[in-house]
């Protein structure tokens, strides 16, 4: 075999000259077998125009459905456009689809869209005229849906997104100058959102809200004059453990997963968990140490890969309070002060999540008290009811903060 393979390379190696020719013929061979369009340059002639053109408008553009010519050497299809600000811009396809999109635009405006066919060659074809008249860009009905609502050290906003489209809620507050002053800037893509703006004293202030797209495209600002609630942070130091009659203390045994990791201010392994023997609903009771009239609290889930938004962190649990300890298991003893649920802004099913979830996750999730926040307590009771990986026990908590008016 070896023989007959040398015997081969020395023939070519004699007749050199022959060389170009058998290459020139291999490659022809290949060229003529299966045509494909658009594999090289070979014309001046440019592509026909598309045809049995139609479009649906939709909010903040178009969708453009088309056939495109025979031309075996169509390459795309561009579309050519005027953005809200003037700006000229383009969408390509491929010469194997028969779609493009238009987006990006802002208020509902008439225009004429370009369509024009390029081939490998570099011809293009004479443009052709398409009308449309989008819908408004959904940052305008986002902006109709934001309620906003006054809050412990500051604002809070509920606002609607259905197509989840990315944006950026843009915060100002007017200062002594009378100049709005943007001081945040929210950035989202979930069907319903909220966010809390904090930080201010209880005193009435101008606040203010525009939404834009990633586009540019910027709504007017809506708003109005608030009075933040006063809260301050209760003192976690003065936080103990305590258990009334018919609740007895359970934590994970010999493993750290205490209840004072609960208020120790460090979100890392261990936090407080319930150990995997338990059956859910369960009941977690401690004494903060000092009277307050609560307005919100503060949870942490645990964020490492395998926890977040699943296994044993919480998912839906109620607290409950007391200004006394003569408390016991019976609920009628107690003071209701919430029924509160973790939320994945996304939404997206259990293993998925977006750098959203995770942001959102990873600065603690607030929860208004909103029942009963004028009797003031010093006893906590938290029911927890629900795990994200939906187990029957080792409900877990990684920190809890409590906000509001302390009164001793």
């Amino acid at each position: 075999m070896l023989k007959i393979k040398s015997a081969a390379f020395d023939w070519l190696r004699q007749r050199s000259n022959l060389i170009p020719m058998i290459m020139g013929l291999i490659i022809a061979c290949i060229s003529c077998g299966d045509e494909k369009r658009g594999w090289y340059a070979t014309d001046n002639v440019p592509p026909g125009q598309v045809f049995n053109v139609n479009h649906d408008n939709v909010p903040g553009g178009a969708i453009i459905t088309y056939s495109v010519p025979a031309d075996d050497d169509l390459l795309y299809v561009r579309a050519l456009y005027q953005m809200s600000d003037g700006r000229q811009v383009e969408q390509r396809s491929s010469a194997y689809t028969t779609k493009i999109v238009v987006e990006g635009l802002g208020r509902s405006k008439k225009q004429t869209v370009q369509l024009i066919c390029g081939d490998r060659s570099g011809n293009e074809s004479e443009p052709y005229p398409v009308d449309i008249e989008p819908y408004d860009s959904p940052i305008y009905d986002i902006k109709e849906s934001i309620d906003i609502n006054e809050d412990f050290g500051g604002i809070r906003l509920n606002w609607k997104n259905p197509l989840k489209e990315r944006i950026v809620l843009d915060l100002y507050v007017k200062d002594k100058d009378g100049t709005f002053v943007e001081v945040e800037s929210v950035y989202s893509a979930s069907a319903t959102g909220k966010y809390n703006l904090r930080g201010f004293p209880s005193e009435e202030a101008l606040f203010g809200v525009t939404v834009r797209d990633r586009w540019g495209n910027k709504s007017d600002m809506i708003g109005g004059v608030f009075t933040p609630f006063f809260e301050e942070k209760l003192d976690r130091l003065k936080f103990g453990r305590w258990n009334p009659p018919g609740i007895p203390y359970i934590d994970l045994v010999g493993s750290g997963w205490t209840i004072e990791r609960l208020w120790d201010g460090l979100l890392v392994d261990p936090g407080f968990s319930l150990p995997n023997t338990i059956v859910l609903p369960h009941s977690i009771t401690f004494n903060m140490g000092q009277m307050a009239y609560l307005g919100r609290l503060k949870v942490w889930q645990r964020t490492s890969a395998d926890q977040l938004y699943s296994g044993f962190n919480t998912k839906r649990f109620q607290v409950w309070g007391s200004s006394h300890p003569d408390v016991n298991a019976d609920f009628a003893t107690w003071i209701f002060l919430g029924d509160f649920t973790s939320i994945k802004p996304s939404g997206l099913p259990l293993g998925q999540m977006t750098e959203e979830d995770v942001a959102y996750a990873t600065a603690g999730e607030d929860y208004p008290i909103q029942e009963n926040s004028d009797i003031p307590v010093q006893y906590i009771r938290v029911h927890m009811m629900e795990t994200w990986g939906g187990g029957t026990g080792a409900a877990q908590f990684y920190e809890m903060e409590f906000y509001g008016k302390i009164i001793k």
